[in-house]
């Protein structure tokens, strides 16, 4: 991420950079948790549907109980991967800079651990509902359909913190009166944390043509 940082500093003009530092920190924290975002669901969705891809979020999705340890459980491969997606943008856009200071210079750090705390909370183990704010935060309710196996919404749900993002991609679900009835994946991952690490590298690990290997 500091090298991409450098190499995007470089090549952003000085004159966007210079406006972008007028806006109040605010403005640009909004912004930047916004456009960092947007950036993680496409590339939380892209685990999901490239095979490849799947084979290391698969590792999150093969728990059978859901709860907030869960959010602990992934590969660091499938990590990097989604993180670049959610933090390259902030920098192309400059709401990031290797040349900001103060509270500026820290905006990735907030990114950063808001969604952390936000995927912690949505992976706990209760069956609370909040009514329309579940329309505007996500919330376990939301996150757990994202972890269902069964038919019924299955890969949705792939916003961190904003649900109103998978109603614009068309990917949300998220009904009133049920929770998820299983979770997990068809084809269980044997074995402890090193099987995990080599499970992406295995030959059976995917499938060609299908986003979720255990759908075949």
């Amino acid at each position: 991420m500091a090298m991409v940082a450098v190499l995007l500093t470089k090549v952003t003009p000085a004159s966007y950079t210079a406006w972008i530092a007028t806006l109040p920190f605010a403005a640009k924290l909004i912004a930047a948790l916004l456009v960092s975002e947007v950036g993680a669901y496409w590339a939380h969705r892209w685990c999901h549907e490239v095979p490849f891809l799947w084979r290391f979020h698969a590792i999150h999705h093969s728990v059978e109980h859901i709860d907030w340890l869960v959010n602990t459980r992934a590969h660091p491969l499938d990590i990097v991967f989604v993180r670049l997606c959610g933090l390259v943008p902030v920098y192309a856009l400059g709401l990031a800079s290797t040349q900001a200071s103060g509270a500026d210079a820290i905006i990735p750090v907030y990114v950063t651990l808001v969604g952390t705390v936000w995927s912690f909370l949505v992976h706990a183990n209760v069956r609370w509902r909040f009514g329309w704010l579940e329309q505007v935060a996500a919330t376990p309710a939301f996150h757990h359909w994202h972890h269902t196996n069964g038919a019924e919404g299955r890969d949705r749900n792939y916003a961190a913190m904003f649900p109103w993002i998978d109603r614009l991609f068309g990917t949300l679900h998220l009904p009133n009166d049920r929770w998820p009835p299983v979770y997990g994946i068809d084809a269980p991952i044997e074995g402890g944390i090193a099987a995990e690490l080599l499970h992406p590298f295995r030959h059976e690990a995917g499938t060609e043509g299908h986003g979720r290997p255990d759908k075949v």
